[in-house]
C-alpha cells in the first residue's frame, strides 16, 4: 500500500457517515464548512412522497430534501440553540461546485501543465528561486550568531559569577544579548516560507499525478470526492440583489482554494437566463400580493367579529 492511499483512508476513516432514510452516506460528509464560524455543515436528507395528502385533506405535491446547514444552527425551532445562520445549501449545488473546480484545475493542467505549476508559485510566500536562496543565507547567518550568543551569555555569566563582571554589567549585557537574539528568531519564519516553498513544489507534483490518473470528470464519484477535495467552504446566502446569490470556496488536496473560471454564455443561454429570472421575479411578486391579501382578509375578520 503506497503513503497516498494510507493517507487517504484514514482521512476517510475520521469522519463517520452514517446512513439516513435514503439507506446511503453522503461523500461530501465532513468536507463542507460554515465561513463564518468554521463548524461543520450536517446533510440533511428526507424523501417526501411525490404526492400526499395533507392534514386538511388537500393533495400536495413535494420533492425529496437533500441540504447542508451549519450545525450550530438549530433546525428544530428552537431558537436558543442558534448560534451561527444557516447556511443552507442544496447539496446538489455542492456537487456542481466542486465538480467545477476539478474540471477547471484539471483541464488547466492537461492544457498548459508549466502555466498551471506557474500560476501555483504565484500565490507561494516565495516567488523565485532567487528568494530562496536569499532566505537560505539568512537562515544561516541568523542559527551562527544565535550560537555565537549563546556563548556570549555563557561567559558572562561565568564572569559574573567569577567576580570579574558587575551585577549591573551584567544585566545590562544580558539585556543586550537576549534581545538580539529575539529579533533574530524572525528567521524561524524565513524557514517556515522555505518549508512551504518545498512543500509547494512537492503537493504541485502530487496533483498533477493524481489528475493524470483520471480520464472521466463527466461525473462527481465518491473516489474522485476521496482524492481530490480536501474542504468546501460555504458562505451564507446574499439576497440583496434581489437573487439568492451563495458563494462556495472548494480546496483541492495538496494545491488548496482553486477558484473555477466563469463560463461563458451563449447568447440563448443569457436569453434563457433573462427570461427564468423575469419568471422568478413575477412569481415573488404574485406571493407577496397573495400573503397581503390575506392578511386584509384576516384582519377584516378580526374587526368584524
Amino acid at each position: 500500500m503506497s503513503r497516498e492511499i494510507w493517507e487517504t483512508a484514514q482521512k476517510c476513516r475520521k469522519t463517520v457517515r452514517r446512513t439516513d432514510t435514503l439507506g446511503e452516506a453522503n461523500p461530501l460528509t465532513g468536507l463542507v464548512f460554515c465561513a463564518d464560524c468554521g463548524a461543520k455543515l450536517y446533510n440533511h436528507r428526507q424523501p417526501y412522497p411525490k404526492t400526499y395528502v395533507n392534514e386538511k385533506g388537500y393533495t400536495c405535491t413535494r420533492s425529496s430534501r437533500d441540504v447542508y446547514a451549519c450545525s450550530t444552527y438549530s433546525l428544530t425551532g428552537r431558537r436558543f440553540d442558534r448560534q451561527c445562520t444557516q447556511h443552507q445549501i442544496r447539496t446538489v449545488l455542492l456537487r456542481e461546485a466542486a465538480l467545477a473546480a476539478i474540471k477547471a484545475a484539471s483541464g488547466a493542467v492537461k492544457t498548459n501543465e508549466a502555466e498551471f505549476v506557474a500560476k501555483l508559485r504565484e500565490t507561494s510566500a516565495i516567488r523565485q528561486e532567487e528568494t530562496v536562496k536569499t532566505h537560505k543565507q539568512k537562515i544561516s547567518q541568523g542559527n551562527k550568531r544565535i550560537a555565537e550568543l549563546d556563548k556570549l551569555i555563557k561567559l558572562i555569566y561565568e564572569d559574573n559569577v567569577g567576580g570579574k563582571l558587575s551585577d549591573k554589567r551584567f544585566a545590562a549585557l544580558s539585556e543586550e544579548y537576549e534581545q538580539e537574539q529575539a529579533e533574530l528568531e524572525q528567521i524561524a519564519q524565513l524557514q517556515s516560507e522555505l518549508n512551504a516553498f518545498n512543500a509547494d513544489t512537492d503537493r504541485t507534483d502530487k496533483f498533477i499525478e493524481i489528475v493524470k490518473r483520471y480520464t472521466d470528470f463527466s461525473e462527481l464519484t465518491a473516489p474522485m470526492i476521496a482524492k481530490f477535495i480536501e474542504k468546501i467552504v460555504v458562505h451564507e446566502a446574499d439576497k440583496s440583489s434581489g437573487e439568492r446569490v451563495q458563494k462556495v470556496d472548494v480546496y483541492l488536496n495538496y494545491i488548496g482554494k482553486f477558484d473555477a473560471p466563469e463560463p461563458e454564455f451563449t447568447p440563448e443561454q443569457i436569453v434563457a437566463e433573462q427570461t427564468a429570472r423575469l419568471k422568478r421575479e413575477r412569481c415573488r411578486d404574485a406571493q407577496r400580493r397573495y400573503v397581503a391579501r390575506k392578511r386584509e382578509q384576516a384582519a377584516m375578520a378580526t374587526v368584524t367579529v
